[in-house]
């Protein structure tokens, strides 16, 4: 990796932390592939393939951070699939709009703070693995939620697993001070993130469909 690649990481703390997570999967897979290779040439490409793939799962490009005080930013990549609201969301404790992000196998899966603030709590609920994409049936997977408090107001981030998704990496703990865009953690392989804002404090600028980028693309604005 070159110095510059190094000095643009320092930018983006913590640097390497996919990286970490992403190592051991890839050197087993690499490792895997010789003798597999000896056995019989196409499971030994089958598996140097699926180690290549899980190293371009775990990329971390490094973003700027950039921040615009009425702005509510994308926690992750991928595309919204849902636009809705929340009776009375845990620290919220009141009407709030969703965000949700689904973020397939071909996204970055770093989840990235939606503002700047501070993380005032944190919970690690549930156990399940139904498909992120479904609201009613993973309801009971397992989550994270991560509460933020604004100078403009309160947010709710919640880390969703999915399918294939078995692990939510943290990076940040309560009591932290964050800003927007900075890297909270990530869902590892498949996934969805939502994000809640107080009705009436914020509004959705999304639509279902769109495409975004963690901590790149404004998905709210505050009122």
């Amino acid at each position: 990796m070159s110095l510059v690649r190094l000095r643009a990481s320092a930018l983006d703390p913590p640097a390497f932390a996919t990286f970490r997570e992403g190592a051991p999967v890839v050197a087993a897979l690499g490792l895997a592939a010789v003798p597999l290779w000896r056995w019989h040439p196409l499971a030994g490409l089958v598996a140097m393939a699926a180690a290549g793939c899980c190293a371009a799962f775990f990329r971390d490009p490094v973003r700027q951070s950039v921040s615009e005080r009425d702005v509510v930013y994308a926690p992750a990549d991928g595309s919204i699939i849902g636009l809705d609201w929340v009776e009375r969301p845990w620290y919220l404790e009141r009407p709030a709009h969703r965000v949700s992000v689904f973020l397939s196998l071909f996204d970055v899966h770093v989840n990235r703070s939606p503002a700047a603030g501070r993380i005032v709590a944190v919970r690690d609920l549930g156990g399940g693995f139904a498909p992120a994409m479904s609201f009613q049936r993973s309801h009971g997977n397992r989550r994270r939620e991560i509460a933020l408090e604004t100078e403009r107001g309160p947010l709710l981030l919640v880390q969703v697993a999915g399918v294939l998704a078995r692990r939510i990496v943290g990076w940040v703990g309560q009591g932290e001070e964050v800003v927007a865009g900075q890297k909270l953690g990530m869902i590892t392989f498949g996934s969805r993130t939502d994000l809640l804002i107080p009705v009436g404090s914020g509004a959705p600028v999304v639509m279902p469909g769109e495409r975004v980028l963690g901590g790149q693309t404004p998905v709210a604005r505050w009122l």
